[in-house]
Order: structure tokens, then sequence, then C-alpha cells
């Protein structure tokens, strides 16, 4: 999908529909590809002769060469995305799980009068970059290329935060299921539960790699060759502050996954423990009978009582007291 955006009399973006390469004119100031095919990759070279990558060629970028700035003065910058899906079961929509969050590469091309982007999959921070531009609620100069980079950087760093707050109110929940003493009572899955963290810590360890990876950008863009202007040195020192502070609350929750992580664990060995401590107590009951049996099994005229007209009664009893008598001392002392 090929889209492009120009900037309006009343600051704001509008898209152009595109039907051809004859559609890319010179006043597009952000041209944006979703998968695009041979094509409308095509158009774009003929348009504006700029050679783009491919998305195989995304995934393959080394870390060394991840934004750099021709001669010519254009950037190419490629950095990491997160995508976050949810899907809720069928029989409670209340209880929502989370799939393994993927990230992918979207590339930057920036020129004196034109962004251009590069992109395998649809993103909710374009999407949520479209509708605010249209609006203007950035309340910046769409006709920049610049800003429109900025913009969508911004828009990446809303996205991740909203991600981690999302995290912080499931752990929230998980940790009043996980420390609740009556988590017996309410029959909680203590294997789903470790589940449940799991993927928490992998979304949070894919959050950690884009904030990581943005820092590294904005450190770049705020060197003065980059940009060529230190108009955008305030914005670029407030998105690393941002930045700075969502590093340090994703390091929390990593802290905090791993606290609830270990308790899940400590909970599951002590239910192991419990179920093993059951098992070894019956041997144990039955202990005291079976030595009774084995002796009175034995063919030997002086047991005692052996031979009286009431031994199966007294022999019996005490088979009986040696059984109950264990019993009730292990559930006065709550083991089983």
């Amino acid at each position: 999908m090929l889209e492009a955006f120009y900037a309006t009399e009343r600051g704001s973006l509008e898209n152009v529909t595109i039907n051809g390469g004859f559609d890319l004119q010179s006043d597009c100031v952000w041209v944006d590809l979703t998968a695009p095919s041979q094509e409308e990759q095509q158009w774009v070279v003929d348009a504006y002769e700029q050679n783009l990558p491919t998305l195989k060629s995304l995934e393959d970028i080394s870390s060394s060469a991840r934004f750099y700035r021709e001669d010519d003065g254009v950037l190419h910058i490629s950095t990491y995305f997160l995508t976050k899906n949810r899907h809720y079961q069928e029989h409670d929509e209340d209880e929502g799980d989370y799939k393994l969050g993927t990230v992918q590469t979207v590339a930057f091309i920036l020129k004196k009068d034109r962004l251009i982007t590069l992109r395998g999959e649809k993103l909710i921070a374009f999407r949520a970059f479209k509708s605010r531009s249209r609006r203007n609620d950035y309340d910046i100069d769409y006709k920049d290329p610049i800003w429109i980079l900025l913009g969508l950087f911004e828009a990446k760093l809303d996205e991740l935060a909203d991600i981690l707050e999302d995290i912080h109110k499931d752990l929230e929940k998980y940790s009043t299921e996980v420390l609740n003493n009556h988590h017996r009572e309410q029959h909680l899955d203590l294997d789903e539960m470790v589940t449940r963290l799991a993927q928490q810590e992998d979304m949070l360890g894919k959050a950690q790699l884009c904030l990581i990876d943005l820092r590294r950008i904005l450190t770049f863009l705020s060197r003065p060759r980059a940009l060529g202007s230190h108009i955008y040195d305030a914005e670029i020192r407030e998105m690393s502050e941002d930045v700075r502070s969502l590093i340090e609350h994703n390091a929390f929750l990593f802290q905090k996954v791993r606290f609830l992580m270990d308790t899940t664990s400590g909970f599951i060995n002590t239910e192991q423990n419990d179920t093993i401590r059951r098992f070894s107590i019956l041997p144990s009951m039955l202990a005291p009978p079976m030595l009774i049996s084995s002796v009175y099994g034995m063919n030997i005229e002086e047991l005692p009582y052996a031979h009286s007209p009431v031994s199966l009664v007294i022999v019996g009893g005490f088979l009986a007291t040696s059984f109950i008598g264990p019993y009730f001392y292990f559930k006065w002392k709550n083991w089983i």
C-alpha cells in the first residue's frame, strides 16, 4: 500500500489518492509505503529518484548501519517498532491474554523536502500520528519533513508508554492473584500464571530493545551535522528525557515480573512438597498395622494371645489402634 501526504494551508496533513507514479507530486511531504508491491516501489523511485531498501534487507541491517547521513544530506534511519496484539477467550471477554509482541523494522529516508517511510505491516503508532496530524494536534509545521519524523517518533513513544502501562496494570492484577493467601481455594492455575508472566517478560524485553534503539537515534539526531539546525534540539531533548523515564519504568516492571515469577515458582514447589508429603504420610500410617500383621502372621507358637478365643478381636484392636492413632496425630498437626 502506498500513501502520500501534503501539508495544507490550515496546518495539517492530507493524503493524496495514488493511482500511479504521476500522482506523486513534488509537493508531497511524506510518502508512506506499507508492504508495497514492486510496482509501487518503482513509482517512488521514478518520481523522486530515490532508491528504496527491500523489506527483507531491513531485517538484516547491522546495528552500525541503522542510521547514517549521505554526502548529499539524505538521512537513512532504521528503527524498531513494537506491535502488540490482544485476543480474548471466547468464554469470557474480560479475561484477556497477550500474544507475544512482534518487533518490526521501519526505514525512514529523510530528504530536504520529503520523508519516505517503508514498513512491512500496519502500525498503531503510524495510524495514531496520521489521525492526529489531520487535526493538527501536534501543532507543528508539516511542511518540514523533519517535524513529521519527530512526530512519528513521539507517536512511537506514546505507544510504548501505553504498552508499559497495560503491562503494569496486568502485573498489579497478577500480584493480587498470586499473593492472595487463599489462592488454593480460588483454584489459581499457577502453571498458567507462569506462562502469563513469561509473556509479559518477553514484551518488556522487546519494549526495552525499542527504547534503547530510539535513544541511540535521538543521540544521533542531536549531533549538529545530523539535521543541520538547532531548532529541533528542544524537542529531541524532551523525547530523550521521555525515553530515559520509560527505560527506568521498564526496569522496574522487569523486577516486578521476576519477583512474581519467583513467588509463583515458590508456590508451585510448596504445592509439590505438599503432594509428596501426603503420599509419604500414607505409608507411615500403614507401617504399624503391617508390622503387627507380619508378626502375627508368623508360624510361631509362643506369640501372645495367639491361641486365645478372642485373639482375632485383640489383634484386630491392635491393628485399628495403630492405624487410627497416627491418623489423628497427623490430623492434629494439620499434615493431612
